[in-house]
């Protein structure tokens, strides 16, 4: 076991802000060609998405992709020793066919999409991601160095654990220089932990992999042309000439993208700024590239440096928009995601797990430049420009809060929030999410007022989309000097999804002040209810994941009112909530319009992570899906015909798991593996019907878990 790494957390923070921020510098323009760059911007030093009226804020497979895959490390077990076959089952699970994480372009044009039907139709990893398979090119696209930032920053100082990590997750999808790319940036991110000196990180980098490879001759060639040239601009013509698009052809290949990040490292060995102006100026691929750049510079020069020369942070407020097929933190941020990496890394390397930050809170602020999301809402002209949040460190014992500089009157207030749920496609990629918070919850928040002039009262509030604020907390009075916690309990929402979370300050005549938020927490069980099921929107389901071919409303000779989903072929699922759900019942009429099993799911953590209660051609079955293993926890047999509705309820407390059917319990098991998740409905190979759906904490959770053992 290695030694700690001092402030290990922040360090990772800095590696994963330095990639997000290079997803959102390059994202606007990915793909275009230099020269249409410089034409358009000379040097691209800074955000440019308003130039061509695009978002800051993206859901992109870099980041996506980075934060999906390392969660094999964890659902394993086993973490550092994860064979590449889970690698595999890990895309699996988090994966929903042309909506989630990846660029789905199609068989033999999108590597990873090629990838994923392989894995689908059964071939395991390494064989789905081998040249043998699919062929070099498509073998050899970029893919694999996009998705593998996070294999160093949880193997920090340890680049050959990085680099074995890492060529067992890009196996999964390519090959051959695609994955001594992706070897090249994990060992030179988890180098970067413990060396700042460039020359030596690319060294270490270069080490990793053959030395007769192609890469390791691009990092030799790129090297010696910039101690040659002295002008990037001069060297990225060579790289044109000797490693462009017109010699490495597909969709995107690795090789001229890797080229000319070394090209970047090299001419801004230490300077974050320049080293982003430099890989977004080069075109290409610039999202993918000067993500890779950013997280090897993020850790290199430190947290506090990365913003010395422009504001990279404070624009998006650290959000992160994160769909998979298991919604949690669809909508999250920098700090908790990189939190996260790092408990895997301390598991990784041996470590002791960390203290968290506030005793738990969600929202804690723990680091320098960390809002959690948090933006002045600028949508309403009531609320436009007039609160300032900035991190900062309190006296005398240094803790990071946020400060919210306010000011409000009659006619404005000053109010910020955070985004829990939105729901449409973000650029390229789709966006599925459950929102964290829901009826039967409560949120609270530490805040402490510094300077208030005049009288001001200050409330918290959630929206749902399309809305406005549905549920406010009782208004409390701000007095200077004073410490007040706000709490907030959802009430029922119709059943709506929360769109948003966060503080509102008002007043009857001029008023201005500053306070400090410490920490925001939530507790509570989920409590909501849909008597005809939830809201349908365009085909979609708003704070539901779906993974369906088919939803519609009854046929002409129900007997009830039902929606219907369906699946043509395989498993479908439509699923809300998140992993904060650990102990809850769920319930539902459904029946059999024509599918070989349908039903209910509890904890579900992913399409191979659940317990269901399905109907099956033959019997009621009470099961584990886990990592692409199915178990039957209990059974029974029993004849339901098509289109006959039955009420199903799921129970789950600890390992207890009890079954009902029409009011009287028929099933039993236990299951020590998944002990938190989200609850829906599984369809399989055809249409299920379902109407007076809720989920609740449990009456009497001594009595439940006595009746299940």
């Amino acid at each position: 076991m290695m030694n700690l790494i001092a402030n290990y957390e922040k360090k990772v923070y800095a590696a994963l802000l330095g990639k997000v921020i290079g997803v959102y510098m390059g994202r606007p323009f990915e793909g275009w060609a230099r020269a249409r760059l410089e034409e358009r911007w000379g040097r691209v030093d800074r955000y440019v998405h308003e130039d061509v009226d695009k978002p800051l804020v993206v859901a992109d497979d870099d980041i996506s992709g980075t934060l999906t895959f390392v969660r094999a490390l964890e659902d394993s077990g086993k973490y550092a020793d994860t064979p590449t076959e889970f690698f595999g089952d890990t895309w699996l699970n988090y994966l929903l066919e042309g909506q989630t994480v990846l660029w789905w372009g199609g068989m033999g044009v999108s590597t990873e999409h090629t990838a994923y039907l392989r894995l689908k139709h059964g071939l395991k990893a390494p064989l789905s991601g081998a040249i043998a398979t699919n062929g070099q090119t498509v073998a050899e696209q970029i893919g694999a160095q996009i998705f593998i930032d996070a294999f160093g920053m949880v193997a920090p100082g340890n680049p050959k654990l990085a680099a074995t990590m890492a060529r067992r997750a890009a196996s999964v999808s390519h090959d051959g220089e695609a994955v001594n790319a992706a070897i090249v940036v994990a060992g030179m991110v988890s180098a970067a932990f413990v060396e700042t000196d460039m020359e030596r990180l690319l060294d270490i980098g270069a080490s990793l992999i053959p030395d007769d490879s192609l890469i390791a001759r691009i990092h030799h060639d790129v090297r010696c042309w910039q101690r040659e040239d002295g002008d990037w601009r001069r060297t990225w013509e060579r790289i044109n000439e000797a490693y462009g698009y017109h010699r490495y052809g597909g969709n995107c290949h690795v090789v001229p993208n890797h080229a000319i990040m070394v090209l970047a490292w090299c001419y801004a060995p230490d300077d974050f700024h320049e080293a982003q102006v430099i890989i977004n100026t080069a075109g290409w691929d610039t999202d993918c590239n000067a993500a890779n750049v950013g997280s090897v510079m993020g850790v290199k020069v430190g947290l506090d440096r990365i913003s010395e020369v422009y504001d990279f942070q404070s624009p998006f407020a650290d959000r992160v928009i994160l769909p998979t097929a298991e919604g949690t933190r669809g909508f999250t941020d920098v700090l908790n995601e990189a939190l996260h990496v790092a408990r895997i890394g301390r598991h990784v390397m041996g470590w002791p797990e960390a203290v968290p930050p506030k005793e738990g809170a969600w929202h804690h602020f723990s680091l320098p430049g960390a809002l959690h999301g948090y933006m002045s809402d600028e949508t309403a002209f009531e609320s436009r420009g007039n609160a300032t949040l900035t991190n900062t460190a309190v006296p005398p014992t240094g803790e990071h809060g946020m400060q919210v500089d306010f000011r409000c009157d009659a006619g404005r207030v000053a109010r910020i929030s955070t985004p829990i749920l939105a729901a449409g496609k973000s650029g390229s990629y789709g966006i599925v999410a459950t929102p964290r918070l829901c009826s039967g919850m409560s949120v609270h928040m530490a805040i402490s007022a510094s300077e208030v002039v005049g009288a001001v009262i200050a409330r918290l509030f959630v929206r749902h989309s399309g809305e406005g604020v549905c549920c406010y907390s009782p208004a409390t009075s701000l007095e200077k000097g004073q410490d007040t916690v706000l709490h907030l309990t959802i009430e029922s929402i119709g059943g709506m999804p929360v769109s948003d979370f966060g503080l509102e300050m008002q007043s009857p005549s001029r008023a201005s002040g500053r306070l400090l938020v410490d920490r925001v927490w939530f507790d509570g069980k989920p409590a909501m209810e849909w008597p005809d099921g939830p809201a349908v929107r365009e085909g979609t389901f708003p704070g539901w994941i779906k993974h369906a071919d088919v939803v519609r409303g009854g046929f002409s000779d129900d007997s009830e009112r039902m929606i219907h989903v369906g699946k043509n072929e395989g498993r479908g699922i439509l699923v809300t909530g998140t992993s904060d759900w650990g102990d809850y019942a769920f319930r539902s009429r459904v029946k059999i319009h024509l599918a070989d099993a349908g039903g209910i799911i509890v904890r579900y953590q992913g399409m191979e992570r659940y317990i269901a209660l399905l109907k099956t051609p033959d019997a009621l079955r009470l099961i584990l899906r886990l990592n692409g293993e199915e178990r039957v926890l209990d059974e029974v047999p029993m004849a339901w015909p098509f289109d006959e509705a039955h009420d199903l309820e799921l129970i789950c407390h600890g390992e207890g798991l009890l079954a009902s059917c029409d009011g009287e319990i028929v099933l039993r098991g236990r299951d020590r593996w998944l002990r938190c998740g989200g609850a829906g409905f599984l369809f399989e190979n055809g249409l299920l019907g379902f109407r007076g759906v809720a989920v609740g904490p449990l009456v009497d959770p001594i009595l439940t878990e006595s009746r299940a053992k």
